[in-house]
């Protein structure tokens, strides 16, 4: 759609001779086309093939069995936050593991599996919550299947 050059509104092609808002005379710039973005596409050359969106399951069971390292996200395309998930759950698990092992608190390897199944849980509780959400999308904007 066209714009008047004199209040930038957006007006119908068809106003060529006075602007409906404002009243300029003439509003359509004279460089002003209209493009068929459809000459632009060449639906048989490669790369133009139909997106087929992310499953909802996968996600879910991702999330569940691997949602601390960050794969669900990384399923969906958001790399900067599977990045987060995984160092988040890196320091986690080793700040607070030598925290109970170094402190004498848990002196064996319990001391690094019990934050581990902490953030374990709180990514089941996640999954839980990604499981009853229907409007997920992926990073093209596409709802999951």
């Amino acid at each position: 759609m066209p714009y008047c050059k004199n209040c930038h509104r957006e007006i119908s092609k068809f106003d060529t001779d006075i602007c409906p808002f404002c009243g300029e005379k003439n509003p359509i710039d004279p460089s002003y086309e209209t493009m068929d973005i459809t000459k632009h596409i060449d639906p048989l050359a490669k790369g133009y093939g139909l997106y087929k969106s992310k499953s909802h399951k996968t996600l879910v069971w991702l999330c569940a069995l691997l949602g601390y390292f960050g794969v669900h996200d990384f399923y969906i395309g958001f790399v900067k936050r599977a990045i987060y998930e995984l160092v988040s759950t890196l320091v986690i698990v080793a700040g607070a593991g030598s925290i109970f092992f170094f402190t004498k608190l848990i002196p064996n390897a319990l001391a690094f599996v019990i934050p581990f199944a902490v953030v374990w849980l709180v990514y089941v509780i996640v999954a839980i919550y990604l499981s009853k959400n229907d409007s997920l999308k992926d990073n093209n904007g596409e709802f999951l299947r």
